[in-house]
């Protein structure tokens, strides 16, 4: 980063903000899908697999409105750190933004091709999401780089 000393206060606390919402939104996912206590996570992922949560069109819209919102933004504001940076190419900071951004949109149509029948496993809702939070900690690894 620049040579700001007092700059790198907010970016370590949104680093462990950002964090705290990955964890606990994909911990609401897997309470969405039916974690309870006496199931584990193995049991929840298999049930995912296997026979996802049914949703409807409404529900979807619901679901899906939120989510575009929040996971834009969460992108937006993350990906403008990485315009102080010194370390890492603008290029690259571009690239990883782009990816995510269509990693959130294929995570909500993931969605929406369960809702819709169009996909009776839960795989691509497990591996959209999956590679969405892998991309997501790349930026935040390469925000935290740049301090």
């Amino acid at each position: 980063m620049k040579k700001l000393t007092f700059f790198s206060i907010p970016v370590a606390y949104l680093l462990l903000y950002t964090l705290v919402i990955l964890a606990t939104g994909i911990w609401l996912f897997f309470l969405s899908q039916g974690l309870n206590g006496s199931a584990g996570i193995s049991a929840t992922l298999q049930k995912i697999i296997t026979s996802p949560e049914t949703k409807s069109l409404q529900n979807l819209v619901e679901v899906a409105t939120p989510h575009l919102f929040a996971m834009g933004a969460l992108i937006f504001v993350v990906a403008h750190f990485m315009l102080f940076s010194t370390k890492i190419s603008q290029k690259n900071s571009l690239i990883v933004a782009l990816l995510l951004f269509v990693l959130a949109l294929l995570n909500i149509v993931s969605y929406g091709a369960i809702s819709f029948g169009l996909v009776i496993s839960g795989w691509i809702k497990l591996i959209s999401m999956s590679l969405f939070v892998g991309m997501f900690l790349v930026l935040l690894g390469m925000v935290a780089f740049s301090l």
